[in-house]
C-alpha cells in the first residue's frame, strides 16, 4: 500500500514538474462500468454488474503524438451470479458481489489523428470494500444475507488497459476502455461464500472528463 502511494504521489509531482516546460492538463473524469468476474470452471451463470467510476486525470506530453496520462479512479466493480435446478425445488439463488477499488491506471497514448487517440497501459488496484448480497428460496423460505468478502481478497489486482480517447476543443474529453486483470480477486475459494480463487476482474469501462486548464 505505502509503496503504491509513493509511486502515486511521484507520477502527479513529475507532472507538475514537467509542466513548467509543457502543457500538462490536469482533469476530472466519470463515468460507467460494466464489470465481471471471469471464473475457470463453475456452474454458475454470470452477467454484469453496472457501476460507477471517477477521479482525477493528468495528461503530461512526451514527445509529438505521443502524451501519458496517470490516473487516480475510484471504482465499483463485481459481478453477478444465478443458480437454478429445474429438477429441484426451492434451488434458486442469486448473489452480487461488489468490490470497491482505487485503481490507478497509466495510460501511454498515441495521437492517431487531431483529439484521436488509441491508448494502453497497466492498472494497480486497491481493494477498498469486498461484499456478496446473497439471496436464496431454500425450503421455500426467502433467505438474504450480506457476506463480508474482505479477508478473503488479495487486496491488489494488478490489470492491463486498453482503450480509445477522443478530446473536444482541448477541454471536454471522452474514452473507452476494456480492463483486463491478470491477478486473482481472491486468495482461496470458499463454497459457503460463493467464491473461487481463480476469479479475475474483467471491465468495459466508458468516461466523459473534463481538463480544467
Amino acid at each position: 500500500m505505502k509503496k503504491t502511494m509513493l509511486v502515486l504521489c511521484a507520477l502527479f509531482l513529475s507532472g507538475a514538474a514537467i509542466a513548467q516546460d509543457q502543457k500538462v492538463k490536469l482533469g476530472i473524469k466519470a463515468g460507467l462500468n460494466m464489470a465481471n468476474l471471469s471464473v475457470d470452471e463453475s456452474e454458475l451463470n454470470s452477467s454484469d454488474k453496472t457501476g460507477f467510476t471517477a477521479g482525477l486525470m493528468v495528461e503530461i506530453p512526451l514527445a509529438k503524438q505521443f502524451s501519458v496520462q496517470p490516473e487516480l479512479l475510484y471504482s465499483q466493480q463485481g459481478s453477478k451470479f444465478s443458480y437454478s435446478d429445474a429438477e429441484v425445488s426451492n434451488s434458486n439463488f442469486k448473489s452480487t458481489i461488489k468490490l470497491n477499488y482505487l485503481n490507478i491506471p497509466v495510460m501511454l497514448k498515441y495521437y492517431v489523428a487531431k483529439g484521436l487517440s488509441v491508448q494502453a497501459g497497466p492498472q494497480i488496484g486497491i481493494l477498498l470494500k469486498a461484499n456478496n448480497e446473497y439471496q436464496d428460496n431454500f425450503l421455500g423460505y426467502d433467505n438474504k444475507e450480506n457476506m463480508n468478502l474482505k479477508k478473503y481478497s488479495s487486496g491488489i489486482d494488478t490489470s492491463v488497459n486498453f482503450g480509445l480517447g477522443y478530446q473536444f476543443r482541448d477541454k471536454f474529453y471522452a474514452d473507452a476502455r476494456y480492463n483486463l486483470s491478470y491477478s486473482n480477486v481472491f486468495k482461496e475459494s470458499d463454497v459457503s461464500y460463493f467464491i473461487n480463487n481463480d476469479m479475475k476482474n474483467r471491465v468495459f469501462q466508458i468516461t466523459i472528463g473534463y481538463f480544467l486548464n
